[in-house]
């Protein structure tokens, strides 16, 4: 097992829970489909006004890569 992450730049005003399902359509559409405790991390401000980075760290077993 291994430890990953995930950035996604997304409007400030997102829900949790849209951010969240952001995270897993990002995973889905690199392939890869089975991982674990999916977390967000950081939100940082970016130079773009009313723009978020949103970083999520997860766990995935090395045999479940694409």
């Amino acid at each position: 097992m291994s430890i990953e992450r995930v950035s996604l730049e997304l409007p400030t005003d997102s829900a949790p829970q849209d951010v969240e399902a952001q995270a897993v359509a990002q995973l889905r559409s690199q392939g890869i489909h089975t991982w674990s405790d999916l977390s967000l991390q950081t939100i940082l401000t970016t130079d773009e006004p009313g723009v978020n980075r949103y970083t999520f760290t997860y766990w995935i077993d090395d045999d479940h890569r694409h």
